[in-house]
């Protein structure tokens, strides 16, 4: 018979002694990039021996670096100094909370199209760009997973997007796109601090938020389109900042509000060079800053309504226009400062039942509508009207003080 082996029994005390010391975790790896060109997933490729991966390791690529990523990898940091990395046709992801930094190039589909690839940034991952390029290609995206993305250039190509997901610690951070955000396909979050250069579009939709924190410029020659979900689908002004809009820029669509507050409470202010149009067929934008000043373009086009609903100020040769049959631009209880009111085509500029509904030394070429609805309309420093307003309803325009009415226009009362 064979010899029973022995069993051992742990004391209690010494038991208590050996679970207070765990298994010792991996440690995490420190791994440079030791060849000019080659594939991530070979480990002869990083002066560590290993392939780098995505719970505790680091990562960095020198200049001469060039790598290809053909197959699923992670890392926690990410050290691209002037090099390039392929991601072809797979996926690649920068870790949850790590930190990383990127002075070359990474290249968001590298391969034969269709590419198919992905660049996921996790949440609180932090991603200094400044200095570097990240190109998406047709068919591939950058998964924005509550992380902030710092300077440098993010371009898309087709189909290829950066995808924000709906996450307040999203955020843009002094960044060039030249693409697409797409915060419209589901749900997605966007808050943008230190400025952003736009060169392609914004596409807000699925009642998502682009928000600019505090005080902000949008330059570039891009656009900002909202879709047709409704109100919650909003360009937002935070933190009692002001929003400076350049003269190239583009916000327009179906259905939004532009300069509501979502995150942090605070006046806000919009200052627009560009132009705001609501240019879809029976859509209405809400314009909900609580000043805007107005030296480019406010519209309502094509069927649209805009609505204002904070006090806008004209000045240089800022202009308010309603175009087009059905088009109109509503006053909701604010006040018009200065500049030029034209409508045209069937358009119309329309103000609501409101006392607080003010013309301040405006001129109107074209037609006040206070005849569909009961409405007012109260006039201070002088009003030139070269078109039309149509009383009825019981609606009343009141001059205040001592006022004049010139130009070559015509006030006509209704039958009611």
């Amino acid at each position: 018979m064979p010899a029973k082996h022995p069993r051992l029994t742990l004391k209690p005390a010494l038991l208590a002694v050996l679970l207070a010391f765990p298994a010792q975790q991996a440690l995490a790896a420190d791994c440079t990039w030791d060849t000019t060109t080659g594939n991530w997933n070979l480990a002869s490729n990083w002066d560590c021996g290993i392939v780098p991966s995505g719970g505790p390791d680091t990562a960095t690529i020198g200049a001469a670096g060039v790598v290809t990523i053909d197959s699923v990898q992670s890392v926690l940091n990410l050290d691209n100094a002037a090099g390039q990395i392929n991601i072809d046709a797979s996926q690649f992801t920068l870790g949850t909370n790590g930190s990383s930094t990127n002075t070359g190039t990474i290249n968001v589909g590298a391969g034969a199209g269709p590419n198919n690839a992905t660049l996921n940034i996790n949440s609180g991952h932090s991603l200094s760009n400044t200095g570097g390029v990240i190109d998406v290609s047709a068919d591939s995206v950058i998964n924005q997973l509550g992380a902030t993305i710092t300077g440098g250039t993010i371009s898309t190509t087709g189909s290829g997007v950066l995808d924000a997901n709906n996450s307040s610690n999203n955020f843009l951070s002094g960044v060039t796109l030249n693409g697409t955000l797409d915060l419209a396909t589901s749900t997605g979050v966007e808050r943008v601090t230190n400025g952003l250069t736009l060169g392609g579009e914004i596409k807000v939709n699925s009642n998502s938020v682009l928000a600019f924190q505090g005080s902000q410029s949008l330059s570039g020659s891009g656009a900002i389109t909202l879709g047709s979900t409704g109100s919650s689908n909003r360009v937002a002004i935070d933190a009692g900042g002001t929003l400076t809009v350049g003269t190239d820029i583009l916000i327009h669509g179906q259905n939004g509000t532009i300069g509501g507050i979502v995150y942090v409470a605070g006046s806000n202010q919009l200052d627009n060079g560009g132009t705001l149009s609501a240019d879809v067929s029976g859509g209405s934008i809400r314009l909900a800053a609580v000043q805007t000043n107005n030296s480019g373009t406010l519209s309502a086009a094509n069927g649209g309504q805009l609505v204002l609903d904070g006090a806008v100020t004209n000045i240089g040769g800022g202009h308010i226009d309603a175009t087009g049959a059905g088009s109109k631009v509503s006053q909701s209880g604010i006040t018009v400062t200065g500049g030029t009111i034209n409508t045209s085509g069937g358009g119309s500029f329309v103000a609501t039942n409101s006392a607080s509904n003010y013309l301040d030394g405006v001129t109107l070429n074209g037609t006040l509508d206070l005849a569909t609805s009961v409405a007012v309309e109260r006039v201070v420093n002088g009003l030139t009207l070269n078109g039309a307003v149509n009383v009825n309803s019981n609606s009343a325009l009141v001059f205040h003080g001592d006022q004049t009415l010139s130009g070559n226009g015509s006030i006509n009362l209704g039958s009611t």
